[in-house]
């Protein structure tokens, strides 16, 4: 199952990184002054320069025990190497920085992209994924079964369920994030997904159950000011973080 259940802590949650390397840097140092799991959950390239140095370094640290990754929609490709989603700056970057996308898709990326999860699940706390929920999530196999949904979906301030204008995924109200997280027995839905949205902090929605977290600095290209942070969650507590 693509699930990730854990039952230690501290446990440190990282959003999009988009290509920022110089902020994933800082990520790695908390990584070795700190002691607890590491959650980042997705879109580790694109948008930023350096999404290429971003995956090589998060696969060498996807071999310590404490570190999980998960699925983002920007790891969201089909088998041939063709990207779901846009923009895609990772296959000219990779041209550019390993010589061929094919090889370097069949070979590495690939294989980095089938390791990853696509959700973590602290009991009785917290559902973490990149993108969201839907209706349809009554436990936690159906995660796997709707994955379009959980790298996808966004959240919003009403009631329902609609398409979503990405033409991917949905987007949920307060009612499917209430329902599905009391069918997973959890007080919290942890996302990234929407750095725009959560640029100058975490943001909380539906009650304060849906949080989006951001870990970035790429997109201050678009003029967006960017104040990359993450979670620590302790037991029973959850906290925040900004990166310097």
């Amino acid at each position: 199952m693509k699930v990730k259940i854990i039952d230690e802590f501290p446990v440190f949650v990282f959003g999009d990184i988009h290509g920022d390397y110089e902020t994933f840097s800082k990520i790695k140092e908390l990584i070795k002054k700190e002691k607890g799991i590491f959650v980042f959950l997705g879109d580790y390239a694109d948008r930023g320069d350096k999404g290429f140095e971003v995956i090589m370094d998060l696969i060498e640290l996807q071999k310590e025990e404490n570190i999980i990754l998960l699925k983002g929609n920007h790891e969201d490709y089909d088998p041939s190497g063709n990207p779901t989603f846009y923009p895609c700056d990772l296959i000219e970057e990779v041209e550019v920085k390993y010589g061929s996308w094919n090889s370097f898709f069949k070979e590495i990326f690939k294989p980095f992209i089938d390791s990853l999860y696509l959700a973590v699940y602290i009991p009785g706390f917290a559902l973490l994924v990149h993108g969201g929920i839907c209706s349809k999530i009554r436990s936690l196999r159906d995660i796997e079964k709707y994955e379009e949904c959980v790298l996808w979906s966004d959240p919003f301030e009403g009631y329902g369920e609609y398409p979503n204008p990405r033409g991917r995924g949905v987007l949920f109200g307060k009612d499917i994030t209430r329902r599905v997280l009391n069918n997973l027995k959890v007080k919290y839905l942890i996302r990234s997904h929407e750095p725009v949205k959560a640029a100058l902090g975490p943001v909380f929605e539906h009650d304060r159950k849906v949080i989006t977290i951001q870990s970035t600095r790429a997109y201050e290209r678009y003029g967006y000011r960017m104040k990359p942070h993450y979670l620590i969650i302790e037991k029973d507590k959850l906290l925040h973080r900004y990166l310097p």
